[in-house]
């Protein structure tokens, strides 16, 4: 993969370049998992797994690629046949972050981009525990919302909090704080 977008970029400063890095990452993570054609359109059309691939790029982290790739595999696992090992478990009830460990360790970068775009996931994931109630209960399925180990509204305000005081117009483009079917978790 030499003189590709991404190897040659250590700082985004275009939606084009975005996009041609998630054109790029997105394509080599999905043949590199087997997704079959169905399955790749899926994943390169979610907002979710573009900010996970993109994010290292629009921080400007070192070893971003390396970094977006790793974040990627572990995020297509957290959605695929080994999807159980990643439910919310009443351990994970330490921090709201704790499940998007593996997917938020950076070397270097803008700081403040990272946690506006780990604040987004996990406005997601958070969204994704409200929408569930329910249907976790019919299933028997740990949800720390529906437990009372998360106080949805308050982590929810603390989140927009956060995301709203970085500015990224690269990172907006992606995701935003209108959580829709997009933005769900899993595809």
């Amino acid at each position: 993969m030499t003189n590709s977008v991404y190897e040659e970029k250590t700082c985004i400063s275009k939606a084009g370049e975005i996009d041609q890095i998630w054109k790029e990452i997105s394509e080599s993570v999905a043949t590199a998992f087997r997704m079959d054609g169905e399955e790749k359109s899926r994943f390169k059309a979610k907002n979710i797994a573009k900010l996970i691939g993109t994010l290292p790029f629009i921080a400007r982290c070192e070893d971003a690629h390396r970094t977006a790739v790793v974040h990627l595999g572990t995020y297509i696992l957290s959605v695929r046949e080994t999807k159980p090992c990643f439910n919310a478990a009443p351990a994970d009830n330490s921090d709201l972050f704790e499940r998007l460990r593996l997917i938020s360790s950076f070397k270097g970068g803008d700081q403040a981009i990272i946690r506006k775009g780990m604040s987004l996931l996990a406005l997601c994931m958070i969204e994704d525990y409200q929408r569930d109630t329910h249907l976790d209960s019919v299933l028997g399925k740990y949800n720390p919302v529906k437990e009372g180990a998360f106080d949805y509204p308050a982590l929810r305000e603390k989140l927009l909090k956060t995301i709203h005081s970085v500015e990224s117009a690269e990172i907006d483009a992606i995701l935003d704080d209108e959580i829709g079917p997009l933005n769900y978790w899993g595809w």
